[in-house]
């Protein structure tokens, strides 16, 4: 990173004073109420061996949810971790841990899932995290579309050290709420620089991740030019293995030029494309090989007939977005709050994403409550008008199914994640359920999907490695402190705001 490296960053921000309301995620480790004696032990055999690629880890005595039809549910099983994947999966591994040494946790009234996924976020919007909650796309109210506040007034004044911090942000923000995976469409990199600070941002949080590298939203604005060519430098850069925590594809947005894609199929890379289903471009795209099936589309709202049988027909992928879709109307052409009966009706199981940090937190648990709710809504409605067809109700199943492997489908990942099978990496969930909300637990899937929040989730593993222990991040489980995390992350929302001369009320509507 030219001009300013992450490390004076660091230095600036210890110089600004604390005080501003901040998510309880950037709270001190030395704030959070002792662990006990035996959690303190685990979490300290956890903290010191969490790059070991040798050592075992045995999850022990919990429900395992595995979305592996091959693997099933048990009511009462374990999970052995060896190195970052998982090895085994059985009723009682006991002998299996002790053979290894294993790092014994007990995963008694747990729940254990894979870990969520999100496919479609923008994650350098971390830093005006809920800065405008009631944002819009309907008009050019310069206080709550988000494409004028954003894009046109908040994102000119970014630094690349901004983009750094709020990919952080969003990634371990991420990690807190058990999102294990996510894809980040970076459409703010306004320069090399940037483009570099957002790969490094996701590379320091320890999240998986996909770095979708884009352009600006609006090219008519001033910046570098540089994309989509720089894309070749960061594949060299960063990017030399697939298999590895963090991987590489391009982001598009609404009207694009085909020529972009071809980029996109010379580095033989997956494209993820905002809007991008209802493009009038897609037959000829299809046709001419610059799309070929290495796409996850974004939203799926307005899609005519004609792309959904080219989407399906490709085995290309789709994403929803429960809020997003809801609240600013990119579900589209009046049929729903979004796209996800017409995904269905097309044969397409999608994932579901959480798009826009700066109206509201990546929260699956949130978004699968809202798809479920709503597309069952939407199906009565059609019963009760009559429909000679109505649609089926969705279950909590396909719900969870969406927050797992199709978004792991829609990052290209569901090699490694999605499900809990052996031979998969760890990416792991352990969600509490001794509390007076889940007792007694009679049906695991729903817990999950119907009662469960970010503040059941009790652990969790990425690639193996534990990032959450007992309800709580801890600097060494995450490799930041967080004291001056939240220092950088005041000192540059301050600046973002000072240059757009946005005075920050955190009262508004």
């Amino acid at each position: 990173m030219k001009g300013s490296s992450r490390r004076s960053f660091f230095k600036q921000g210890l110089a600004v004073a604390a005080g501003s309301a901040v998510s309880p995620l950037l709270s001190s480790a030395s704030d959070a109420a002792p662990l006990q004696t035996e959690d303190a032990k685990t979490l300290e055999r956890l903290e010191s061996n969490n790059a070991d690629s040798r050592r075992r880890i045995l999850l022990k005595g919990g429900v395992i949810v595995s979305m592996d039809p091959g693997v099933g549910n048990l009511p009462k099983g374990d999970i052995l971790i060896e190195g970052k994947q998982i090895k085994q999966i059985a009723p009682d591994l006991d002998a299996a841990g002790r053979e290894g040494k294993a790092i014994v946790i007990d995963a008694k009234d747990t729940i254990l899932i894979p870990g969520l996924v999100d496919a479609h976020i923008h994650a350098w919007e971390g830093g005006i995290a809920r800065l405008i909650p009631n944002s819009n796309s309907v008009n050019n109210d310069a206080k709550h579309n988000y494409f004028t506040v954003v894009h046109q007034v908040l994102g000119p004044g970014y630094r690349p050290d901004d983009i750094y911090i709020g990919n952080l942000l969003t990634a371990l923000s991420c990690i807190d709420a058990g999102i294990t995976c996510m894809c980040d469409n970076s459409h703010n990199s306004r320069s090399s620089a940037h483009a570099d600070s957002a790969v490094r941002g996701l590379l320091d949080s320890g999240v998986r991740a996909v770095y979708a590298g884009g352009g600006i939203r609006y090219p008519e604005q001033k910046w570098d030019r540089q994309w989509p060519e720089d894309l070749t430098r960061i594949k060299k850069q960063y990017f030399s293995s697939d298999d590895q925590l963090v991987t590489l594809r391009m982001f598009l947005a609404g009207t694009v030029d085909p020529n972009h894609a071809k980029v996109a199929r010379d580095l033989d890379l997956w494209i993820s494309w905002d809007g991008g289903s209802s493009s009038p471009l897609l037959p000829q795209m299809y046709k001419d090989g610059l799309l070929v099936g290495k796409e996850s589309f974004n939203h799926g709202g307005g899609t005519p007939e004609a792309n959904w049988q080219l989407i399906r027909d490709h085995g290309a992928k789709m994403n929803v977005c429960p809020r997003a879709d809801s609240q600013a109307g990119y579900g589209g052409d009046g049929k729903g709050f979004n796209a996800l009966q017409d995904a269905l009706d097309h044969g397409l199981r999608p994932g579901i994403s959480s798009d826009n940090g700066s109206a509201y937190a990546a929260d699956m648990f949130i978004d699968m409550k809202v798809l479920y709710f709503t597309q069952r809504s939407l199906a009565q409605l059609a019963k009760s008008q009559g429909s000679p067809k109505p649609p089926a109700a969705v279950t909590a199943r396909d719900v969870l199914e969406f927050a797992t492997i199709r978004g792991a489908e829609c990052n290209a990942l569901d090699r490694k994640c999605g499900t809990l099978a052996p031979g998969k990496e760890a990416d792991i969930l352990m969600i509490r359920t001794d509390n007076v909300r889940h007792l007694p637990l009679n049906n695991a899937i729903g817990a999950v999907v119907q009662a469960g929040t970010t503040n059941e989730v009790d652990a969790v593993f990425i690639a193996g490695q534990a990032k959450k222990w007992r309800g709580k991040m801890t600097s060494k489980l995450v490799g930041h402190d967080f004291g001056k995390l939240r220092q950088m992350a005041e000192e540059s929302r301050q600046s973002v705001l000072a240059k757009a001369g946005w005075n920050l009320d955190i009262f508004s509507d």
